[in-house]
């Protein structure tokens, strides 16, 4: 079916604005299945962009924000339209190698058990699927190279993200249907320089849902905001995290606070801590990580 985007009217009410978007087709006009669902600044034009999972034989699809409200879809050039092996799910923006590019994973499995049971070239279990951010709009499937945690099979749904252990690296949560669910722990993502921000509102909602946060090395600039829920039927971790390659020093953090629209700056923090921000009361909390 063709997708919705629902615009706020900022008087209670929305409006389906998906086909002006150029967001409720593929760019060639196709409707698709509409699986799971990401955003985030992938080529750090200051726009969240829009990544879509889909069913087996549909490729996943990338739209990339033209800044007006409209988008294009970037798949085939972004490297992203080969795979349509697999019925896919969960999926996020998440730098997994911390090097300041957010790369993307995806679970996948099944509906049907059944298809185990007849020559048709799917299964019922399939492996996940990380695609690395080669910087000027390309991505590139390295899921091969993720050791066996990546590539074990299972019929997966949801996922969720966040640094469990407080190592200075995103780990995921993964349900598997009739299956238990696979902690993924990431081992070596924090050898590259990453900054952990947990927001704390006081005019608006408690956990700055809605939060705006803009992070600065040199010439290289990330956003990212606060999300309630995400991807299929998960909740990840609401502090934001950023990666920032060689950076030992982050220029400035800017939040803009929801509700207000207040713009609080900073400048000048180190790498590799975890930092409290409330909003009005600046940094509140820092934790460096633990060796």
């Amino acid at each position: 079916m063709a997708s919705i985007m629902y615009r706020n009217n900022h008087d209670g009410t929305f409006t389906d604005v998906a086909l002006t978007a150029s967001c409720a087709y593929t760019g060639d006009g196709r409707e698709m299945a509409g699986m799971g669902l990401a955003v985030g600044d992938y080529n750090f034009d200051g726009w969240l962009d829009i990544f879509k999972t889909h069913f087996e034989h549909q490729a996943p699809t990338l739209y990339q924000s033209n800044g007006d409200g409209a988008y294009d879809d970037v798949t085939r050039s972004a490297g992203l339209g080969g795979n349509t092996r697999y019925v896919s799910w969960g999926t996020r923006f998440v730098d997994y190698d911390n090097d300041a590019h957010p790369d993307l994973l995806v679970v996948t499995g099944h509906v049907y058990p059944e298809v185990d049971q007849h020559d048709v070239g799917d299964s019922y279990k399939s492996p996940r699927l990380v695609y690395r951010n080669l910087g000027g709009g390309k991505f590139k499937e390295v899921s091969d190279q993720m050791g066996p945690a990546i590539n074990a099979r299972y019929s997966s749904r949801g996922c969720a993200f966040g640094d469990y252990d407080n190592d200075g690296d995103v780990d995921v949560l993964i349900l598997n249907k009739n299956e238990p669910p696979s902690l993924l722990r990431n081992d070596g993502g924090n050898k590259n320089n990453w900054v952990n921000i947990k927001l704390r509102g006081t005019v608006c909602n408690r956990t700055a849902i809605g939060a705006r946060v803009r992070v600065t090395t040199g010439t290289h600039t990330q956003i990212d905001e606060v999300h309630s829920g995400g991807s299929v039927m998960s909740q990840s971790d609401l502090r934001l995290h950023f990666g920032l390659g060689r950076a030992k020093t982050i220029d400035w953090i800017e939040v803009t606070w929801p509700t207000t629209r207040k713009v609080e700056r900073f400048t000048h923090i180190d790498a590799n801590q975890f930092i409290t921000i409330t909003e009005g009361a600046g940094i509140t909390k820092v934790v460096k990580r633990q060796e």
